[in-house]
């Protein structure tokens, strides 16, 4: 996977698995049951407005990440 630059079109994003902040720094995002970096965001919005929802590819566990 290559690096995600961030731009003014990213902040805020989730990309592949990594959450672009707004100061445009690059989070990784792991699975909190397995660590694993495998994950895909399954919604930009979870059951509140201020986390993302992602599932784990390879446990297939359902997580949620707080917006930053």
């Amino acid at each position: 996977m290559e690096p995600v630059e961030p731009t003014a079109e990213t902040f805020g994003e989730v990309v592949a698995g990594e959450i672009v902040d707004e100061e445009g720094a690059v989070q990784r995002v792991l699975c909190p049951w397995c660590d694993s970096q495998d994950v895909e965001k399954v919604s930009e919005y979870g059951p509140h407005l201020m986390v993302y929802s992602f599932i784990c590819r390879r446990c297939n566990s359902p997580f949620e990440v707080i917006k930053r």
